[in-house]
Protein backbone atom coordinates (compact mmCIF):
# COMPACT_ATOMS: atom_id res chain seq x y z
CA UNK A 1 0.00 0.00 0.00
CA UNK A 2 2.82 2.38 0.88
CA UNK A 3 4.55 1.62 -2.43
CA UNK A 4 1.34 2.33 -4.37
CA UNK A 5 0.90 5.65 -2.59
CA UNK A 6 4.51 6.57 -3.42
CA UNK A 7 4.05 5.68 -7.11
CA UNK A 8 0.80 7.64 -7.35
CA UNK A 9 2.37 10.64 -5.62
CA UNK A 10 5.38 10.54 -7.94
CA UNK A 11 3.06 10.35 -10.97
CA UNK A 12 0.98 13.30 -9.76
CA UNK A 13 4.07 15.41 -9.03
CA UNK A 14 5.62 14.78 -12.45
CA UNK A 15 2.45 15.45 -14.40
CA UNK A 16 1.59 18.34 -12.11
CA UNK A 17 4.88 20.03 -12.96
CA UNK A 18 4.22 19.41 -16.66
CA UNK A 19 0.70 20.87 -16.45
CA UNK A 20 1.82 23.92 -14.45
CA UNK A 21 4.72 24.55 -16.82
CA UNK A 22 2.52 24.28 -19.90
CA UNK A 23 -0.13 26.50 -18.29
CA UNK A 24 2.53 29.13 -17.51
CA UNK A 25 3.66 29.11 -21.12
CA UNK A 26 0.16 29.17 -22.59
CA UNK A 27 -0.87 32.00 -20.25
CA UNK A 28 1.92 34.15 -21.67
CA UNK A 29 1.41 33.44 -25.35
CA UNK A 30 -1.19 34.56 -27.86
CA UNK A 31 -2.68 32.77 -30.85
CA UNK A 32 -3.06 36.08 -32.70
CA UNK A 33 -0.70 38.99 -33.28
CA UNK A 34 -0.95 41.65 -30.58
CA UNK A 35 0.23 45.19 -29.91
CA UNK A 36 0.52 47.29 -26.76
CA UNK A 37 -1.49 50.41 -27.55
CA UNK A 38 -3.04 53.49 -25.95
CA UNK A 39 -6.67 54.04 -26.92
CA UNK A 40 -7.96 57.57 -27.65
CA UNK A 41 -8.81 59.44 -24.48
CA UNK A 42 -6.66 57.17 -22.31
CA UNK A 43 -3.08 57.25 -21.05
CA UNK A 44 -2.59 53.66 -19.80
CA UNK A 45 -1.71 51.11 -22.49
CA UNK A 46 -3.34 47.72 -22.94
CA UNK A 47 -2.64 44.67 -25.08
CA UNK A 48 -4.91 44.54 -28.15
CA UNK A 49 -5.38 41.91 -30.86
CA UNK A 50 -4.53 42.85 -34.43
CA UNK A 51 -7.07 42.29 -37.18
CA UNK A 52 -6.44 41.37 -40.79
CA UNK A 53 -3.10 40.74 -42.44
CA UNK A 54 0.07 40.89 -40.41
CA UNK A 55 1.27 44.34 -39.46
CA UNK A 56 4.88 45.47 -39.50
CA UNK A 57 7.01 47.50 -37.14
CA UNK A 58 6.95 50.60 -39.35
CA UNK A 59 3.28 50.64 -40.37
CA UNK A 60 1.51 53.99 -40.12
CA UNK A 61 -1.78 52.45 -38.97
CA UNK A 62 -2.86 49.37 -37.01
CA UNK A 63 -6.32 47.79 -37.11
CA UNK A 64 -7.21 46.20 -33.74
CA UNK A 65 -10.23 44.74 -32.00
CA UNK A 66 -12.01 47.29 -29.84
CA UNK A 67 -11.85 46.02 -26.20
CA UNK A 68 -15.05 47.94 -25.46
CA UNK A 69 -16.94 46.17 -28.24
CA UNK A 70 -15.73 42.75 -29.33
CA UNK A 71 -17.45 42.98 -32.71
CA UNK A 72 -15.94 46.37 -33.55
CA UNK A 73 -12.60 47.16 -35.18
CA UNK A 74 -10.76 50.43 -34.71
CA UNK A 75 -7.76 51.93 -36.46
CA UNK A 76 -4.90 53.32 -34.40
CA UNK A 77 -2.16 55.63 -35.59
CA UNK A 78 1.44 54.47 -35.26
CA UNK A 79 2.18 56.82 -32.34
CA UNK A 80 -0.51 55.03 -30.26
CA UNK A 81 1.29 51.69 -30.55
CA UNK A 82 4.25 51.40 -28.18
CA UNK A 83 6.86 48.88 -27.08
CA UNK A 84 6.27 46.68 -24.06
CA UNK A 85 8.49 47.27 -21.00
CA UNK A 86 11.57 45.14 -20.41
CA UNK A 87 9.77 42.97 -17.86
CA UNK A 88 6.63 42.84 -15.76
CA UNK A 89 6.39 45.27 -12.84
CA UNK A 90 9.67 47.00 -13.71
CA UNK A 91 10.34 50.00 -11.45
CA UNK A 92 12.57 53.06 -11.75
CA UNK A 93 13.17 56.15 -9.63
CA UNK A 94 11.90 59.38 -11.12
CA UNK A 95 11.75 62.66 -9.16
CA UNK A 96 12.58 60.72 -5.97
CA UNK A 97 9.51 58.51 -6.47
CA UNK A 98 9.31 54.86 -7.39
CA UNK A 99 7.46 54.54 -10.67
CA UNK A 100 6.41 51.53 -12.74
CA UNK A 101 7.44 51.31 -16.39
CA UNK A 102 4.28 50.38 -18.31
CA UNK A 103 5.50 51.23 -21.81
CA UNK A 104 8.58 52.25 -23.79
CA UNK A 105 9.20 54.27 -26.94
CA UNK A 106 12.13 52.59 -28.68
CA UNK A 107 14.06 53.58 -31.76
CA UNK A 108 13.34 51.59 -34.92
CA UNK A 109 16.44 49.41 -34.41
CA UNK A 110 15.23 48.52 -30.85
CA UNK A 111 18.59 49.52 -29.39
CA UNK A 112 17.71 52.71 -27.51
CA UNK A 113 14.80 54.04 -25.49
CA UNK A 114 13.63 57.58 -26.29
CA UNK A 115 10.79 57.88 -23.75
CA UNK A 116 9.34 55.92 -20.87
CA UNK A 117 5.67 55.63 -19.93
CA UNK A 118 5.50 55.73 -16.12
CA UNK A 119 2.65 55.05 -13.69
CA UNK A 120 2.27 54.99 -9.92
CA UNK A 121 1.13 51.34 -9.99
CA UNK A 122 0.89 48.67 -12.73
CA UNK A 123 -2.93 49.06 -12.64
CA UNK A 124 -3.04 52.83 -12.28
CA UNK A 125 -5.70 54.54 -14.47
CA UNK A 126 -3.22 57.13 -15.74
CA UNK A 127 0.35 57.24 -16.97
CA UNK A 128 2.70 59.88 -18.32
CA UNK A 129 5.62 60.03 -20.73
CA UNK A 130 9.05 61.18 -19.58
CA UNK A 131 12.33 61.32 -21.54
CA UNK A 132 14.44 58.23 -20.93
CA UNK A 133 17.43 60.49 -20.24
CA UNK A 134 15.63 61.87 -17.17
CA UNK A 135 15.59 58.41 -15.57
CA UNK A 136 19.26 57.49 -15.01
CA UNK A 137 18.55 54.12 -13.35
CA UNK A 138 16.73 52.79 -16.43
CA UNK A 139 18.80 50.57 -18.71
CA UNK A 140 17.34 48.81 -21.72
CA UNK A 141 17.92 45.08 -21.32
CA UNK A 142 15.10 43.27 -23.13
CA UNK A 143 13.81 45.19 -26.16
CA UNK A 144 10.33 44.15 -27.28
CA UNK A 145 9.10 44.77 -30.83
CA UNK A 146 5.83 46.64 -31.20
CA UNK A 147 4.09 43.69 -32.87
CA UNK A 148 3.98 40.54 -30.72
CA UNK A 149 3.83 37.62 -33.15
CA UNK A 150 1.06 35.08 -32.50
CA UNK A 151 1.10 31.32 -33.01
CA UNK A 152 -1.27 31.26 -36.00
CA UNK A 153 0.73 33.87 -37.91
CA UNK A 154 3.97 32.11 -37.13
CA UNK A 155 2.74 28.69 -38.30
CA UNK A 156 1.25 30.19 -41.44
CA UNK A 157 4.54 31.88 -42.32
CA UNK A 158 6.76 28.92 -41.35
CA UNK A 159 9.15 27.69 -44.03
CA UNK A 160 8.59 23.93 -44.26
CA UNK A 161 11.87 23.46 -46.14
CA UNK A 162 13.83 24.31 -42.99
CA UNK A 163 11.60 22.05 -40.88
CA UNK A 164 12.14 19.10 -43.21
CA UNK A 165 15.89 19.75 -43.21
CA UNK A 166 15.91 19.68 -39.40
CA UNK A 167 14.04 16.38 -39.50
CA UNK A 168 16.49 14.93 -42.02
CA UNK A 169 19.73 15.67 -40.12
CA UNK A 170 18.54 14.40 -36.73
CA UNK A 171 19.11 10.61 -37.31
CA UNK A 172 22.86 11.26 -37.22
CA UNK A 173 22.54 11.63 -33.43
CA UNK A 174 21.09 8.12 -33.09
CA UNK A 175 23.85 6.55 -35.20
CA UNK A 176 26.67 8.21 -33.24
CA UNK A 177 25.18 7.50 -29.80
CA UNK A 178 24.75 3.81 -30.75
CA UNK A 179 28.41 3.61 -31.79
CA UNK A 180 29.50 5.36 -28.57
CA UNK A 181 27.53 3.02 -26.34
CA UNK A 182 28.79 -0.02 -28.26
CA UNK A 183 32.42 0.96 -27.54
CA UNK A 184 31.63 1.56 -23.88
CA UNK A 185 30.11 -1.93 -23.65
CA UNK A 186 33.14 -3.53 -25.34
CA UNK A 187 35.41 -1.96 -22.73
CA UNK A 188 33.46 -3.87 -20.06
CA UNK A 189 33.86 -7.20 -21.90
CA UNK A 190 30.18 -7.17 -22.88
CA UNK A 191 30.12 -8.63 -26.36
CA UNK A 192 26.96 -7.34 -28.04
CA UNK A 193 26.88 -6.75 -31.77
CA UNK A 194 26.62 -3.22 -33.09
CA UNK A 195 23.26 -4.09 -34.64
CA UNK A 196 21.92 -5.28 -31.28
CA UNK A 197 23.27 -2.15 -29.60
CA UNK A 198 21.48 -0.02 -32.17
CA UNK A 199 18.21 -1.90 -31.60
CA UNK A 200 18.44 -1.52 -27.80
CA UNK A 201 19.21 2.17 -28.24
CA UNK A 202 16.13 2.59 -30.45
CA UNK A 203 13.96 0.74 -27.94
CA UNK A 204 15.17 3.07 -25.19
CA UNK A 205 14.44 6.10 -27.34
CA UNK A 206 10.94 4.79 -28.08
CA UNK A 207 10.08 4.50 -24.40
CA UNK A 208 11.68 7.85 -23.58
CA UNK A 209 8.79 9.40 -25.53
CA UNK A 210 6.40 8.44 -22.74
CA UNK A 211 8.62 8.36 -19.64
CA UNK A 212 9.67 11.40 -17.53
CA UNK A 213 12.36 13.54 -19.10
CA UNK A 214 13.93 13.03 -22.50
CA UNK A 215 16.22 10.38 -20.92
CA UNK A 216 13.52 8.28 -19.24
CA UNK A 217 14.02 5.43 -21.72
CA UNK A 218 17.47 4.79 -20.26
CA UNK A 219 15.80 2.74 -17.52
CA UNK A 220 14.33 0.32 -20.08
CA UNK A 221 17.56 0.32 -22.09
CA UNK A 222 19.51 -0.67 -18.97
CA UNK A 223 16.97 -3.39 -18.20
CA UNK A 224 17.26 -4.99 -21.63
CA UNK A 225 21.03 -4.77 -21.97
CA UNK A 226 21.36 -6.39 -18.53
CA UNK A 227 19.40 -9.37 -19.89
CA UNK A 228 21.96 -9.79 -22.71
CA UNK A 229 24.95 -10.56 -20.47
CA UNK A 230 25.95 -12.10 -17.13
CA UNK A 231 27.67 -8.76 -16.34
CA UNK A 232 24.33 -7.19 -15.46
CA UNK A 233 25.69 -4.50 -13.14
CA UNK A 234 28.34 -3.51 -15.67
CA UNK A 235 25.68 -3.31 -18.37
CA UNK A 236 23.50 -1.00 -16.29
CA UNK A 237 26.51 1.16 -15.41
CA UNK A 238 27.40 1.48 -19.09
CA UNK A 239 24.04 3.17 -19.69
CA UNK A 240 24.62 5.52 -16.77
CA UNK A 241 28.17 6.40 -17.87
CA UNK A 242 26.99 6.85 -21.46
CA UNK A 243 24.33 9.31 -20.32
CA UNK A 244 26.73 11.21 -18.05
CA UNK A 245 29.24 11.58 -20.90
CA UNK A 246 26.47 12.96 -23.11
CA UNK A 247 25.36 15.50 -20.51
CA UNK A 248 28.91 16.62 -19.70
CA UNK A 249 29.67 17.13 -23.39
CA UNK A 250 26.46 19.17 -23.66
CA UNK A 251 27.54 21.35 -20.74
CA UNK A 252 30.99 21.83 -22.31
CA UNK A 253 29.47 22.92 -25.64
CA UNK A 254 26.96 25.29 -24.05
CA UNK A 255 29.47 26.72 -21.60
CA UNK A 256 32.19 27.26 -24.19
CA UNK A 257 29.83 28.96 -26.63
CA UNK A 258 28.41 31.09 -23.82
CA UNK A 259 31.90 32.18 -22.79
CA UNK A 260 32.57 33.32 -26.37
CA UNK A 261 29.51 35.60 -26.04
CA UNK A 262 30.50 36.96 -22.62
CA UNK A 263 29.14 40.42 -23.44
CA UNK A 264 25.57 39.05 -23.32
CA UNK A 265 24.26 38.84 -19.70
CA UNK A 266 22.47 35.50 -20.16
CA UNK A 267 25.60 34.02 -21.72
CA UNK A 268 27.66 35.11 -18.74
CA UNK A 269 25.26 33.29 -16.42
CA UNK A 270 25.37 30.11 -18.50
CA UNK A 271 29.17 30.21 -18.80
CA UNK A 272 29.60 30.60 -15.04
CA UNK A 273 27.05 27.88 -14.30
CA UNK A 274 28.71 25.48 -16.74
CA UNK A 275 32.15 26.18 -15.26
CA UNK A 276 30.80 25.47 -11.77
CA UNK A 277 29.27 22.15 -12.84
CA UNK A 278 32.43 21.03 -14.64
CA UNK A 279 34.61 22.06 -11.69
CA UNK A 280 32.37 20.13 -9.30
CA UNK A 281 32.52 17.08 -11.60
CA UNK A 282 36.32 17.24 -11.77
CA UNK A 283 36.53 17.52 -7.99
CA UNK A 284 34.19 14.56 -7.51
CA UNK A 285 36.20 12.38 -9.93
CA UNK A 286 39.46 13.29 -8.20
CA UNK A 287 37.93 12.48 -4.84
CA UNK A 288 36.72 9.11 -6.09
CA UNK A 289 39.80 7.95 -7.98
CA UNK A 290 42.49 9.05 -5.48
CA UNK A 291 42.51 6.49 -2.60
CA UNK A 292 43.98 8.88 -0.04
CA UNK A 293 41.37 11.56 -0.70
CA UNK A 294 38.63 8.94 -0.70
CA UNK A 295 39.64 7.83 2.80
CA UNK A 296 40.26 11.30 4.22
CA UNK A 297 36.97 12.66 2.92
CA UNK A 298 34.95 9.84 4.44
CA UNK A 299 33.68 8.72 1.03
CA UNK A 300 35.09 5.24 1.49
CA UNK A 301 33.38 4.97 4.89
CA UNK A 302 30.09 6.03 3.31
CA UNK A 303 30.46 3.54 0.46
CA UNK A 304 31.00 0.67 2.89
CA UNK A 305 27.77 1.57 4.70
CA UNK A 306 25.60 1.46 1.58
CA UNK A 307 23.15 -1.45 1.22
CA UNK A 308 23.61 -4.15 -1.43
CA UNK A 309 27.38 -4.07 -1.13
CA UNK A 310 27.94 -6.63 -3.88
CA UNK A 311 26.21 -4.43 -6.44
CA UNK A 312 27.95 -1.34 -5.10
CA UNK A 313 31.38 -2.95 -5.44
CA UNK A 314 30.57 -4.16 -8.93
CA UNK A 315 29.52 -0.64 -9.90
CA UNK A 316 32.77 0.76 -8.46
CA UNK A 317 34.70 -1.91 -10.33
CA UNK A 318 33.01 -0.76 -13.55
CA UNK A 319 34.01 2.85 -12.91
CA UNK A 320 37.61 1.76 -12.35
CA UNK A 321 37.59 -0.17 -15.61
CA UNK A 322 36.66 3.05 -17.37
CA UNK A 323 39.22 4.90 -15.26
CA UNK A 324 41.94 2.67 -16.70
CA UNK A 325 40.77 3.63 -20.21
CA UNK A 326 41.06 7.44 -20.27
CA UNK A 327 41.57 7.36 -24.04
CA UNK A 328 38.24 5.61 -24.52
CA UNK A 329 36.39 8.05 -22.26
CA UNK A 330 38.01 11.02 -24.00
CA UNK A 331 37.07 9.61 -27.41
CA UNK A 332 33.50 9.08 -26.17
CA UNK A 333 33.31 12.73 -25.16
CA UNK A 334 34.78 13.91 -28.47
CA UNK A 335 32.37 11.90 -30.63
CA UNK A 336 29.52 13.35 -28.58
CA UNK A 337 30.24 16.88 -29.81
CA UNK A 338 28.92 16.09 -33.33
CA UNK A 339 25.77 14.73 -31.68
CA UNK A 340 25.07 18.00 -29.92
CA UNK A 341 26.15 20.00 -32.96
CA UNK A 342 23.52 18.14 -34.99
CA UNK A 343 20.83 18.89 -32.41
CA UNK A 344 21.80 22.57 -32.36
CA UNK A 345 21.82 22.78 -36.15
CA UNK A 346 18.39 21.10 -36.29
CA UNK A 347 17.07 23.61 -33.74
CA UNK A 348 18.65 26.45 -35.69
CA UNK A 349 16.88 25.30 -38.86
CA UNK A 350 13.60 25.30 -36.94
CA UNK A 351 14.38 28.82 -35.75
CA UNK A 352 14.99 29.88 -39.34
CA UNK A 353 11.65 28.33 -40.31
CA UNK A 354 9.85 30.53 -37.78
CA UNK A 355 12.01 33.61 -38.48
CA UNK A 356 13.27 33.92 -34.90
CA UNK A 357 15.29 37.15 -34.47
CA UNK A 358 18.32 35.33 -33.04
CA UNK A 359 21.90 35.46 -34.21
CA UNK A 360 22.95 31.95 -35.34
CA UNK A 361 25.80 31.91 -32.83
CA UNK A 362 23.33 32.42 -29.94
CA UNK A 363 21.70 29.05 -30.66
CA UNK A 364 24.93 27.31 -29.62
CA UNK A 365 24.45 28.61 -26.10
CA UNK A 366 20.66 28.54 -25.77
CA UNK A 367 19.85 25.13 -27.27
CA UNK A 368 22.22 23.13 -24.97
CA UNK A 369 20.58 24.73 -21.92
CA UNK A 370 17.07 24.03 -23.26
CA UNK A 371 17.95 20.41 -24.11
CA UNK A 372 19.68 19.92 -20.75
CA UNK A 373 16.56 21.18 -18.96
CA UNK A 374 14.46 18.77 -20.98
CA UNK A 375 16.63 15.82 -19.90
CA UNK A 376 15.70 16.31 -16.23
CA UNK A 377 13.33 13.42 -15.38
CA UNK A 378 10.52 15.60 -14.05
CA UNK A 379 7.83 15.63 -16.72
CA UNK A 380 7.32 13.60 -19.92
CA UNK A 381 9.63 14.95 -22.65
CA UNK A 382 10.49 17.87 -20.35
CA UNK A 383 7.07 19.42 -21.02
CA UNK A 384 6.85 22.85 -19.43
CA UNK A 385 10.47 22.79 -18.26
CA UNK A 386 11.98 23.29 -21.73
CA UNK A 387 9.51 26.06 -22.52
CA UNK A 388 10.33 27.93 -19.32
CA UNK A 389 14.06 27.98 -20.01
CA UNK A 390 13.51 28.81 -23.68
CA UNK A 391 11.45 31.87 -22.79
CA UNK A 392 13.95 33.06 -20.19
CA UNK A 393 16.88 32.69 -22.59
CA UNK A 394 15.25 33.93 -25.80
CA UNK A 395 13.09 36.84 -24.62
CA UNK A 396 16.14 39.10 -24.10
CA UNK A 397 16.88 38.58 -27.81
CA UNK A 398 13.46 39.90 -28.82
CA UNK A 399 11.82 36.50 -29.25
CA UNK A 400 8.09 36.41 -28.50
CA UNK A 401 6.72 33.78 -26.14
CA UNK A 402 4.89 32.12 -29.02
CA UNK A 403 8.14 31.90 -30.99
CA UNK A 404 10.02 30.38 -28.05
CA UNK A 405 7.19 27.87 -27.63
CA UNK A 406 7.36 26.99 -31.35
CA UNK A 407 11.11 26.40 -31.14
CA UNK A 408 10.88 24.04 -28.15
CA UNK A 409 7.97 22.18 -29.71
CA UNK A 410 9.97 21.78 -32.92
CA UNK A 411 12.93 20.36 -31.00
CA UNK A 412 10.66 18.01 -29.08
CA UNK A 413 8.58 16.87 -32.06
CA UNK A 414 11.68 16.24 -34.19
CA UNK A 415 13.06 14.00 -31.47
CA UNK A 416 9.70 12.30 -30.88
CA UNK A 417 9.33 11.57 -34.62
CA UNK A 418 12.54 9.56 -34.70
CA UNK A 419 12.02 8.09 -31.21
CA UNK A 420 8.71 6.62 -32.32
CA UNK A 421 10.49 4.81 -35.13
CA UNK A 422 11.90 2.62 -32.36
CA UNK A 423 8.39 1.26 -32.01
CA UNK A 424 9.15 -0.90 -35.06
CA UNK A 425 11.58 -2.96 -32.99
CA UNK A 426 9.17 -3.08 -30.06
CA UNK A 427 6.41 -4.41 -32.32
CA UNK A 428 8.72 -7.13 -33.58
CA UNK A 429 8.48 -8.59 -30.07
CA UNK A 430 10.69 -9.11 -27.04
CA UNK A 431 10.85 -5.48 -25.99
CA UNK A 432 8.26 -4.15 -23.61
CA UNK A 433 7.99 -2.47 -20.26
CA UNK A 434 8.53 -4.97 -17.39
CA UNK A 435 5.31 -6.78 -16.56
CA UNK A 436 4.19 -7.01 -12.90
CA UNK A 437 5.58 -10.57 -12.83
CA UNK A 438 8.95 -9.46 -14.22
CA UNK A 439 8.99 -6.57 -11.77
CA UNK A 440 8.39 -8.97 -8.85
CA UNK A 441 11.11 -11.28 -10.15
CA UNK A 442 13.61 -8.40 -10.32
CA UNK A 443 12.63 -7.29 -6.82
CA UNK A 444 13.07 -10.88 -5.57
CA UNK A 445 16.53 -11.03 -7.15
CA UNK A 446 17.41 -7.73 -5.52
CA UNK A 447 16.26 -9.06 -2.16
CA UNK A 448 18.33 -12.21 -2.61
CA UNK A 449 21.39 -10.13 -3.43
CA UNK A 450 20.70 -7.93 -0.42
CA UNK A 451 20.51 -10.96 1.88
CA UNK A 452 23.76 -12.30 0.47
CA UNK A 453 25.52 -8.96 0.84
CA UNK A 454 24.32 -8.60 4.45
CA UNK A 455 25.50 -12.09 5.41
CA UNK A 456 28.89 -12.18 7.18
CA UNK A 457 31.73 -12.97 4.83
CA UNK A 458 34.62 -14.92 6.35
CA UNK A 459 37.79 -12.91 6.08
CA UNK A 460 40.17 -15.69 5.15
CA UNK A 461 42.30 -16.57 2.17
CA UNK A 462 39.66 -18.86 0.67
CA UNK A 463 36.97 -16.15 0.72
CA UNK A 464 38.53 -12.73 1.17
CA UNK A 465 36.33 -9.74 1.95
CA UNK A 466 35.69 -7.57 -1.12
CA UNK A 467 37.72 -4.40 -1.10
CA UNK A 468 37.22 -1.11 -2.84
CA UNK A 469 39.96 -0.83 -5.50
CA UNK A 470 42.83 1.30 -4.28
CA UNK A 471 44.28 2.31 -7.61
CA UNK A 472 43.27 2.73 -11.20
Amino acid sequence: MRKQVFQISKFLIRWGIAVVGIWWVLSRMSWHDQVLAILPGQTMPQMLTLVGESAGETDSEYRVKDPRNKDAVITLQAHAVINAPDRDKMTVTESLRRQYVVGVDLTSDLKRARNLLLADTPTSPTARWVPAGDVPDYHLTIPHPRVQIGVIHMLHQADTTYLLAALAVFPLTIIITSLRWHELLKALDIQITLARTFVLNMVGLFYSTFMPGSTGGDVLKAYYVAKQTHHSTRAVMSVLVDRIIGLLALIIVGGAMAALQWHIPKCRQVALGSAAILAATAAALTLFYVPLLRRLSGLEFLIRRLPMQRQVLKAIETLHIYGRRPGLVTAAVLVTFPVHATVIIAAMLCGFAFSLPIHPFYYWMAVPVIVLAGSIPISPQGAGVMEYFAIKLLEPQGVAVAQAFALTMSIRLTQIFWNLSGGFFVLRGGYHSPTPLEQRQMEAEDQDETVKSEAPIPNDESNPKPEIPETL
